[in-house]
């Protein structure tokens, strides 16, 4: 793969991260300074490649915190359902 490829690859991948995306604020403000940085300062693909996948890290963290908090909230039910039902 070449870096037009890697580049190419990074934006699909983002797209999809951003048309799903449910950013809280702290993690809506390092985005925004991302894609200022994306759209100002790369002037490569290499340094394109490199400010996406700063962007892909900080969905790939949020995302972390949401699969986190569902599975907390499922194990906690669980546990509750369990300990009404005297298991």
């Amino acid at each position: 793969m070449n870096d037009e490829d890697f580049y190419k690859l990074h934006l699909q991948l983002l797209s999809i991260y951003e048309k799903n995306k449910q950013c809280s604020g702290a993690y809506q403000k390092k985005t925004d300074y991302y894609k200022k940085q994306l759209s100002m300062f790369a002037e490569n693909n290499v340094q394109r490649v490199f400010v996406l996948n700063q962007l892909l890290k900080i969905h790939e963290k949020n995302r972390e915190a949401l699969v986190s908090s569902c599975a907390d909230r499922y194990f906690l039910r669980d546990i509750s359902v369990n300990a009404e039902s005297g298991i």
